[in-house]
């Protein structure tokens, strides 16, 4: 994904320190839900292959300010056409994740994009998939592509009731085109779900609530290693979330030079 940034913009954040994201485009999104706080004048980022932008500084119900990392698109082969199911995002809480970040790289832990990977899972933050939807799929279409994965992860951890209770949740759920499925897990081990009507343009989701909580580390990393794994099921996303801990690694360490100087 190519960088979008306005030439206005793009100075002013490098004139401030800030590390340019790949894929970020400035633009006005005026949210209608009520419940959600507007924005405007948002950076966001877009996700190059469905179109589907994403804010790139994002507040959830729960932790600090978030960072997207960058997004991807999940594909489908039906009858031998490719067909897009959902866009995804992956965030994390900024300053947590860029701090620890900066730890491992002075520990020498980085050497392969597996390695961003890791500190992204095993990192002591919440973080948040965000997974909008591109066409119209039933509750049960969504929980039986998850599961193909997920199944086997929660079958070797003991913990199938939790899987049961949240592909339970998902199949009463007809989930409509522009629908956003949210996904935060949490450092406390829950991963809290949020399921949104359709929107049209991107929102802050800092005023709303989680349908569903279902406290289960296995079932929120399981979910998250799906994705950020070493087979994940949105690869173009995973090397874009690579890209985007890289550079918040990188500010991090202007940030630590800034301090110093």
């Amino acid at each position: 994904m190519q960088p979008l940034y306005r030439s206005n913009m793009r100075s002013a954040r490098l004139a401030h320190g800030h590390t340019p994201c790949p894929a970020v485009a400035f633009r006005t999104s005026h949210i209608r839900r009520k419940s959600c706080v507007p924005v405007h004048a948002s950076l966001t980022v877009k996700d190059a292959q469905s179109g589907v932008e994403f804010l790139l500084a994002q507040k959830f119900w729960q932790g600090e300010a978030y960072r997207c990392l960058g997004a991807g698109t999940r594909s489908k082969q039906i009858v031998f056409v490719n067909v897009k199911v959902y866009s995804v995002a992956a965030y994390v809480e900024a300053d947590r994740a860029a701090k620890e970040l900066g730890v491992r790289e002075r520990g020498g832990f980085f050497e392969s994009d597996d390695d961003y990977c890791s500190a992204i899972l095993d990192g002591a933050f919440n973080k948040v998939l965000t997974l909008h939807l591109v066409r119209d799929v039933t509750g049960e279409q969504f929980t039986e592509a998850i599961n193909k994965s997920l199944l086997p992860r929660m079958q070797l951890a003991g913990d199938t009731a939790s899987l049961d209770q949240f592909n339970a949740y998902f199949n009463s759920k007809n989930l409509a085109n522009n629908t956003e499925v949210l996904l935060l897990w949490s450092m406390a081990g829950d991963l809290e779900v949020l399921v949104t009507p359709p929107i049209s343009s991107p929102q802050e989701y800092s005023e709303e609530k989680p349908e569903m909580r279902i406290n289960s580390p296995a079932l929120g990393r399981g979910l998250f290693e799906i994705f950020l794994g070493s087979s994940p099921v949105v690869p173009d996303a995973r090397a874009e979330w690579v890209k985007g801990a890289k550079a918040l690694l990188e500010s991090e360490n202007i940030k630590r030079a800034s301090r110093k100087a």
